[in-house]
């Protein structure tokens, strides 16, 4: 299901250029150079004018939480108590919830031998599911990011070619910003293996060990890659949504 998802939001990434196409006229690359540090311009100037204001975050769609995603070119510093407060939002929100419930009942439907049957094998399943959501994001979001001075947000480019937007949202899983400016390699990263470790205290007998820690850890950076994609990408595809409606 998970990946049913993202695959239907890479594919929907190609009908904006399709759709420019037909609709609009030739622009030389002079101009679209232009346009774009025009519109790095405002943005810039719209950031710097109410410095103080808290940046919104809409929901993708009406429904995915956009908390841990900025779009502001001069982004304010968070302080460990505001990527702990990061964390919880996202911990505690209820589409985070709903979907790991979700998936935990897909998984209790198509293999039932690992937790049991019926209502106790999906409540064992769902406590596992809620466990490494809260731990991964104890890690990644807060801890790691506050001990490293890392900032575990993603940063949207938000215009330019798009090459250069999905390069930017690929490339995150590997670098971040670093609190002070500036980039770093991505340590706080790292945080997916104390989680995937502490896993090794809850999860059935045959999920546990060395091998499936690091196989769980290495599965996640694509799939971590594949969210920064919809971060990126995500308000193009839902601006063009609305306007065909």
């Amino acid at each position: 299901m998970r990946l049913n998802l993202y695959t239907f939001f890479v594919a929907l990434l190609f009908l904006p250029t399709k759709a420019l196409t037909q609709e609009s006229p030739y622009t030389s690359p002079e101009k679209a150079r232009a346009d774009c540090t025009a519109a790095a311009a405002s943005i810039d100037v719209a950031s710097a004018s109410s410095p103080g204001s808290p940046e919104k975050h809409p929901r993708l769609f009406w429904i995915i939480p956009t908390y841990s995603v900025s779009s502001s070119k001069l982004p304010s510093l968070l302080s460990p108590h505001d990527k702990f407060r990061l964390f919880v939002k996202n911990a505690t929100d209820p589409y985070n919830l709903g979907y790991t419930a979700f998936m935990a009942g897909v998984a209790q439907a198509s293999d039932v031998s690992a937790y049991g049957p019926g209502a106790a094998g999906y409540g064992k399943r769902l406590g596992a599911g809620l466990a490494d959501e809260t731990s991964a994001g104890f890690f990644t979001t807060f801890l790691f990011p506050s001990l490293l001075h890392q900032d575990p947000r993603y940063f949207r480019q938000g215009f330019g070619p798009f090459k250069s937007r999905l390069e930017h949202a690929l490339i995150r899983p590997v670098a971040t910003r670093k609190d002070s400016g500036g980039h770093a390699f991505n340590w706080s990263g790292l945080g997916s293996i104390a989680a995937s470790s502490l896993s090794n205290a809850y999860y059935p007998e045959g999920d546990r060990g060395v091998s499936p820690t690091f196989a769980r850890v290495g599965w996640g950076v694509p799939f971590s890659a594949l969210d920064h994609v919809i971060d990126e990408f995500g308000p193009d595809l839902e601006k063009l949504f609305l306007r065909k409606r």
